[in-house]
């Protein structure tokens, strides 16, 4: 039998999580393009990273609603 379904405030919460990590680390990428001089490369590095981590907070999230 499955969880309890999702209060709109936890899936608005998840969303700002998932801007904010994807956001974050293409920001952190540009800025350290910038600093080291090799941009593009640490751009998409900080999307890939930012992508992978707001996949894994979105599944830690989510498996209590499908248990």
């Amino acid at each position: 039998m499955p969880g309890r379904s999702p209060r709109p405030a936890e899936l608005i919460g998840l969303g700002s999580t998932v801007v904010v990590l994807v956001v974050g680390f293409t920001l952190l990428g540009w800025f350290a393009d910038g600093w080291f001089h090799t941009s593009p490369a640490l751009v998409f590095i900080g999307l890939a990273v930012g992508i992978v981590t707001a996949c894994l907070v979105s599944y830690s999230q989510f498996r209590k609603f499908l248990q």
